[in-house]
């Protein structure tokens, strides 16, 4: 059908003087090409420049007008040359169907092409009236919408003289490669004597590095509050339970591998540096934890 239309275009062109055009997937892996059903790509793409007026010919011919998709981490990059300006424009994949894709991409080229077209000769201006060229017409960039990230895990405080699970939810709001991020967790140990809890809740600052076309490293940094609760089990003390809230800081690291374009697994390393506390009974230490604890965990991430 790509083939048809081509043939059709070129017909129009040995008519008329009409610009021709070429669109090349070529720079695209296969698997991408596969996926995102690159000949009905290119059908589109093609039926929607010869409705504009375009002579659309093959990307190994000569053509006034290239136009050129590749990928990049967020999706594709578009490209349109002509003879004298170059326009370049970012398509976010993974956000709609496939057709929805296709749209997108054949409008945004179809303006690129309009944009870079080259300006017809104008015909001998009778004198004495002057020729006033207007300037080109730039399309700009389309706006990067942020991302929302739903985060749930599970994993263990390693902390005093043993470990505790730790449960973990997190919301990240992301612009680009940078983002915010609100965490809140819970963990507990429960022993002969005592009982302990500790929920927290931290804003972070994160930043996502692809390393793969999968894999993505995501150094941050946080700060926020632990609400430490305590339990004691003789029934013979009068104040059996407390609570204890302090500050605390976090460095951490996510390593990230998405499965989908919406569903990931991240593996979460912390350190955290918080005010240490201590119960004692009758000059026995009960429970201990000094001014730092580790934090693992393995955890599902669902967002576009």
């Amino acid at each position: 059908m790509t083939a048809l239309l081509c043939a059709l275009s070129l017909v129009v062109l040995t008519q008329a003087p009409v610009v021709s055009v070429s669109f090349d997937l070529r720079a695209l892996p296969e698997q991408d090409y596969r996926r995102w059903d690159g000949v009905e790509l290119e059908r589109k793409v093609a039926l929607r420049l010869i409705q504009e007026g375009f002579a659309v010919v093959s990307p190994r011919s000569p053509a006034q007008l290239r136009l050129r998709a590749s990928r990049t981490p967020e999706g594709l990059w578009l490209e349109a040359a002509g003879p004298e300006q170059r326009v370049e424009q970012g398509v976010r994949v993974g956000r709609g169907s496939i057709a929805e894709l296709h749209l997108e991409v054949a409008q945004k080229l179809s303006e690129m092409t309009r944009a870079v077209r080259p300006e017809p000769e104008p015909p001998p201006p009778p004198p004495p009236p002057e020729i006033v060229l207007q300037p080109p017409v730039e399309v700009a960039a389309a706006p990067v919408r942020p991302d929302l990230d739903l985060s749930l895990g599970l994993g263990t405080l390693w902390q005093g003289p043993g470990v505790a699970p730790h449960l973990l939810l997190s919301v990240r709001r992301g612009l680009g490669a940078f983002g915010l991020e609100a965490e809140a967790g819970l963990g507990g140990r429960r022993e002969a004597a005592l009982t302990v809890y500790e929920a927290q809740g931290g804003a972070f600052f994160s930043y996502r590095l692809p390393v793969a076309e999968r894999l993505q490293l995501e150094p941050g940094v946080g700060a926020g509050l632990v609400l430490h609760a305590f339990r004691l089990e003789d029934a013979w003390v009068s104040d059996r339970t407390g609570t204890q809230l302090s500050p605390a800081g976090w460095a951490r690291m996510k390593v990230r591998w998405r499965f989908t374009e919406r569903l990931a697994a991240e593996l979460r390393v912390a350190l955290g540096l918080l005010r240490p506390v201590t119960h004692v009974r009758e000059g026995e230490t009960l429970w201990s934890r000094g001014g730092a604890r580790l934090e693992t965990g393995a955890h599902l991430s669902w967002g576009p």
